[in-house]
């Protein structure tokens, strides 16, 4: 009977805690529930680019991601304020990471110009503050960028080597782009360009439009539909200016024969320039030209990559631009009129200084894309110059990317084909 007593009072004693426990959890979900049926009221601004005047913008999704909970929640009824343009959403109180993508247009040297724009922030409290309306508030700054921002320049081969005889040999220039993303990236439609100016010349040109697009003289664009050309992180594609064994010719070169593409230009010069059929060649967007691109030796000229958002009959013909300067040189004073192309910052995907230290006058792309400038010789002229190279550091598999090329490159570096050697 004993043993039977005991039974029923330890049988109580397992349903009485059974209870309570469905008691507690049932009390710990409705407070849950009635936490997220609490939502309060949080509005949302998204400030333009600071870089770019009067912009519009045309899409834009922000997506708000509530850390204890994994919940997500999604605003697209921004609308145009005083402020920038706003949004109001009913969330939960806690700490969200945002994100924000979208297109804005803007006018620019009376083009209509397209760019897409992000922003990122992480662990944003939202919660109530103490007033009547119980109301929340956050602002966040868009940045222009592009699907193809994981791409850089991570080598130029500017200078040249110089053969036996002690001659300066400049067919084997090179250019090296980099993915620097931790995805398969396609390098179709990036645009190689140059500054139309040079580093140790400052012009007071009128309009001065450097804050907001890149004066150019060259534009060469990788062909291609979308998916042509993948590149793998951390790897690299070579554009040679003449995709050859340069060997035979100057035993002090290198073999470029494969190299990813070609730059081969259809020029009049009766030497003309030399193609090879095997490898394709870049597109050259730059209306009219019949000459040869060979890059500047001294390294006074900057260098881009851009990803132009419309196709190459309209930039060609809506993407000029009049300007005027005073061109002095002595007591020679010129005015100069001239009509080139502009590539909106807002395209350019990475862009890189060159200068020479000692003659260095002025950067010649706004300091938003490269605050710095990097070189070859130090002096003007500089013999010593051939056979050096820039090259991008790198901080462990990552190529360094601060928008400064005095600290992101390593001046004067032994080129990475003559590494190889």
């Amino acid at each position: 009977m004993k043993r039977n007593k005991t039974k029923k009072y330890l049988f109580k004693i397992a349903t009485t805690i059974l209870v309570l426990c469905t008691i507690l959890v049932s009390c710990n979900e409705y407070n849950e529930v009635d936490h997220e049926m609490m939502p309060i009221r949080h509005k949302l601004t998204l400030n333009m680019p600071f870089n770019i005047k009067n912009a519009t913008l045309t899409q834009s999704e922000a997506t708000l991601t509530n850390i204890q909970s994994g919940k997500q929640y999604t605003i697209d009824n921004f609308k145009a304020t005083e402020e920038g343009y706003a949004a109001e959403t009913f969330i939960p109180e806690g700490t969200y990471n945002i994100k924000v993508k979208g297109a804005i247009s803007y006018m620019l040297n009376k083009q209509e110009i397209k760019a897409n724009v992000k922003a990122k922030r992480e662990n944003v409290i939202i919660k109530k503050n103490n007033t009547s309306e119980e109301s929340s508030q956050i602002n966040i700054a868009l940045n222009v960028y592009s699907a193809q921002e994981g791409f850089l320049i991570s080598e130029i081969f500017f200078t040249g080597t110089t053969t036996p005889d002690g001659f300066m040999y400049t067919d084997d220039q090179y250019i090296k782009i980099g993915n620097n993303s931790d995805t398969i990236m396609y390098a179709d439609g990036i645009a190689f360009i140059e500054s139309f100016f040079t580093s140790d010349d400052k012009h007071d040109y009128q309009p001065n439009i450097m804050n907001e697009a890149m004066t150019i003289v060259t534009i060469y664009v990788v062909p291609g539909t979308g998916k042509e050309h993948p590149v793998k992180p951390g790897e690299e594609l070579v554009i040679a200016l003449t995709a050859i064994d340069h060997r035979p010719i100057n035993p002090n070169s290198f073999d470029l024969s494969k190299a990813d593409f070609e730059i081969y230009d259809k020029s009049s010069h009766p030497e003309g320039d030399q193609d090879n059929p095997k490898i394709p060649n870049l597109i050259n967007w730059y209306a009219n030209f019949e000459g040869t691109f060979v890059m500047h030796t001294r390294g006074v000229k900057s260098y881009a990559l851009a990803r132009p958002m419309v196709d190459m009959k309209t930039y060609m013909t809506k993407y000029r631009y009049k300007f005027g300067y005073i061109f002095k040189q002595g007591d020679i004073v010129v005015p100069m009129n001239e009509y080139e192309y502009f590539m909106p910052n807002a395209w350019i995907i990475d862009a890189v200084n060159l200068a020479v230290p000692t003659v260095h006058e002025w950067n010649l792309v706004s300091p938003v894309l490269d605050k710095g400038f990097t070189y070859c010789g130090y002096v003007d002229f500089d013999e010593n110059r051939y056979n050096k190279s820039v090259i991008r550091k790198k901080e462990g598999k990552k190529w360094i990317d601060t928008n400064n090329s005095t600290d992101d490159f390593e001046p004067n570096a032994v080129p990475s084909y003559l590494r190889k050697k």
